[in-house]
């Protein structure tokens, strides 16, 4: 090779590194600084339709000391203050020794409770709401007891592929986890699993950013298993540790759960304040995820703010977690159903959908503004299965909210379901 030759080489290959040095710079900054936050605005609206309901943002299923994680209740009722969540609630492997440790409780005005995760044949079932701790075992016996306590049971994390649900025709449990974090992470793209490692020293909330993907193989199963006037709730999980195993001895404490405590939560809606009783509050919040009374969304991209989702027949609202009689009302006269949805977003810097769900499919959407999605009684007819007779012709109507920041879309959130039947 001759010296003019190598010159020239060696200036191609330095603007080569220099090339790369920049865009390795900038994809630097990019991730340092990203920022992914909804612009919400206050805007008047008949959000809650003739019924105030009043809302609280909870933090359901994580392990502390008290099993395989690394936080001190104590420790994590601080995050959760700091965090600005409503309600806490820890699920320790099958026991409840929070409870028994006293530390149940309101911290000034955050309520805390212990749960339960369960181990059954069949996989993990979370309970809320009991007294009594529940031994592991047959699934029978531990839904049997948790409905004794008046508890919920929730199925955690379906298809996690660590420790999945293995028998998706059992009944009688309340809820199913369709958000779960722990899931979410297992269940994503290997691509995006080595996105999180790599970048989450730098910055957190770019890392787990990633973990917002939709769980459509647990959205599918959410939809199959709707029934008349049996209503399977779905919420979101935290499922956090923060006590990955490295070697024999060492762990470290990662994602911190004060970042995954951000991610993903469950709104809870009340007919009306919270009393600040222990136990009675326990109980408002356990049925109110029992009757499906709450949504669940991703809280990383901003608290929501203005989210409503009911049904008008009839000369009534229903709300998510109700069953409503199509035939009750025409009986008064009126022979229209009326779905309204929406969410106060700044369709000007977040684009945003709001679609709505006909048993699993999506049937109608609005952009960037309230949906209103009329129904005739005719209509029901026809949707209807001509094989299927009776009071079991149900439909089931949930919401799912799309936000767009710039070319990347989202689901933001996703509301319960309202059965209309005749």
């Amino acid at each position: 090779m001759n010296f003019a030759v190598f010159i020239i080489s060696l200036r191609l290959f330095l603007v080569i590194v220099v090339i790369v040095i920049v865009l390795l710079l900038l994809l630097y900054f990019r991730i340092k600084f990203f920022k992914l936050k909804i612009d919400f605005i206050n805007r008047k609206n008949e959000k809650l339709q003739g019924q105030e309901l009043f809302e609280l943002n909870g933090i359901i299923h994580f392990h502390t000391i008290y099993s395989d994680g690394s936080g001190r209740i104590d420790d994590l009722i601080k995050t959760a203050k700091n965090l600005r969540a409503d309600f806490l609630v820890s699920s320790d492997h099958n026991t409840l020794k929070p409870k028994f440790d006293g530390l149940e409780g309101y911290y000034d005005g955050l309520l805390y409770f212990a749960g339960e995760e369960i181990n059954t044949e069949f996989g993990h079932l979370l309970a809320l709401g009991i007294e009594n701790e529940i031994k592991r075992g047959k699934y029978k016996e531990v839904l049997s007891d948790v409905k004794k306590q008046n508890g919920a049971a929730v199925i955690c994390h379906p298809n996690n592929w660590w420790t999945p649900w293995k028998n998706f025709k059992v009944k009688g449990y309340d809820g199913i986890e369709i958000i779960n974090l722990d899931s979410q992470w297992r269940g994503m793209n290997p691509l995006y699993m080595l996105a999180v490692i790599f970048t989450y020293r730098i910055n957190p909330l770019y890392a787990l950013h990633f973990l917002s993907h939709k769980p459509v193989k647990t959205i599918k199963f959410w939809d199959s298993v709707q029934k008349h006037k049996s209503i399977k709730t779905g919420i979101a999980a935290t499922d956090a540790h923060s006590n990955v195993k490295i070697t024999g001895k060492r762990r470290i404490k990662f994602p911190k759960y004060s970042e995954l405590f951000s991610v993903a939560r469950t709104h809870i809606l009340l007919a009306d304040k919270l009393s600040g009783n222990l136990e009675e509050d326990k109980k408002k919040i356990t049925e109110a995820v029992k009757k499906g009374r709450c949504y669940f969304s991703f809280d990383l991209f901003g608290i929501p703010k203005g989210f409503y989702y009911n049904v008008f027949m009839g000369g009534k609202y229903y709300f998510s977690g109700d069953s409503a009689d199509i035939t009750e009302n025409i009986d008064k006269g009126g022979r229209n159903v009326i779905i309204y949805a929406g969410i106060d977003i700044n369709p000007k810097k977040n684009p945003f959908i709001v679609n709505i769900f006909r048993n699993g499919k999506k049937i109608f959407s609005s952009k960037n503004e309230g949906l209103v999605y009329e129904i005739g009684y005719a209509d029901f007819k026809k949707f209807s299965d001509p094989k299927v007779s009776g009071i079991s012709r149900s439909f089931f109507y949930r919401v799912e909210i799309d936000i767009y920041f710039g070319r990347k879309k989202i689901t933001y959130l996703y509301s319960n379901n309202i059965e209309i039947y005749y």
